[in-house]
């Protein structure tokens, strides 16, 4: 039977812009990333830390505006927190509503990142990353997306985009949402008066967990072709780190901790997101921790633009 009509076709289908590349990559990898179980369970999971904190933010609005309830609320805080949480309470209650309202906020606000959604950050992350880089090297899929008119940097933005998207998902929306939440339970809409630079600052210290995190975990991803190395591998790092500075700190060198929490990604981010909440004075060691999450992070994707393009060379 003879094949009639060959040759090139007229192309029917719709042209995407060139510099929204990146995104079907990343459009792709976060619908197969939600097919997991688990992180369906994880995401809905980052939401009950803000509903938890949602009641503090609600018993210091009521102290704030009746003073009756300051001894109800001082007992909640005492057990939220402990001693520390006790300690902001009674020191933003003796001060005017405005600056004690804006400590007290800044101070859930900084735990609220640095505790509950920071473990899950690492947990998610740990879930999404691995195979991101590594399945497509095994696979030789790399071949595939580069037979495309695809960049490099367009592909590794596009993984990256697909862990931060998760990040931001369980750390920066809990956190509007309760920041919110806070303005709703006020008095007043003139809370907005004092509180207006939360948004911004809940938005810098997403930025700061984001993209040194996202690009650790790909770096990882990059350097191996089994998913569960460099899952293995960056789990290892935020524990050793942690072990490390809990270690040092036991040994009772005060005067040096925050010099010594630079060798732990959990503290370091701590460190620099307690200066963004302005929670306490700035530390000497808050710029060189900023200055190393910043090398970390070019060094790191530096590694993976590296592994990509000696893969297609191969």
């Amino acid at each position: 039977m003879p094949i009639h009509d060959l040759g090139y076709r007229a192309w029917e289908g719709r042209l995407g812009s060139e510099a929204a590349r990146w995104w079907v990559i990343s459009r792709t990898g976060i619908r197969l990333a939600w097919r997991s179980r688990l992180l369906r369970r994880f995401v809905l999971l980052a939401w009950l830390p803000a509903m938890y904190m949602g009641i503090a933010f609600f018993m210091w609005e009521q102290a704030a505006s009746q003073p009756e309830m300051k001894l109800a609320a001082m007992q909640f805080f005492r057990g939220f927190g402990g001693q520390q949480a006790a300690e902001v309470f009674s020191t933003a209650s003796i001060t005017d509503p405005a600056s004690g309202r804006h400590e007290v906020w800044g101070w859930l606000l900084l735990v609220f990142f640095r505790q509950p959604q920071g473990v899950l950050m690492a947990l998610v992350v740990g879930m999404i990353a691995p195979p991101l880089i590594s399945q497509d090297i095994r696979s030789r899929a790399l071949l595939l997306y580069f037979s495309r008119p695809i960049t490099r940097w367009e592909y590794i933005v596009g993984k990256f985009a697909v862990v931060a998207f998760y990040v931001l998902i369980i750390t920066t929306a809990p956190a509007l949402a309760l920041y919110t939440f806070g303005v709703l339970l006020s008095p007043d809409l003139s809370v907005l008066k004092y509180t207006w630079d939360f948004p911004p600052r809940i938005l810098l210290c997403s930025l700061v967990l984001t993209i040194p995190t996202t690009s650790v975990a790909l770096a990882f991803s990059s350097l191996t072709v089994r998913s569960y190395q460099a899952g293995f591998a960056w789990f290892a790092t935020w524990a050793v780190g942690f072990i490390t500075y809990e270690f040092v700190r036991g040994a009772s060198i005060e005067e040096c901790s925050d010099r010594w929490s630079l060798v732990s990604l959990h503290h370091t981010l701590g460190l620099v997101q307690s200066w963004i909440f302005n929670i306490t004075e700035r530390s000497p060691a808050a710029p060189i921790a900023l200055a190393l999450l910043g090398l970390l992070s070019v060094v790191s994707l530096a590694i993976v633009f590296q592994r990509v393009t000696a893969c297609t060379r191969q």
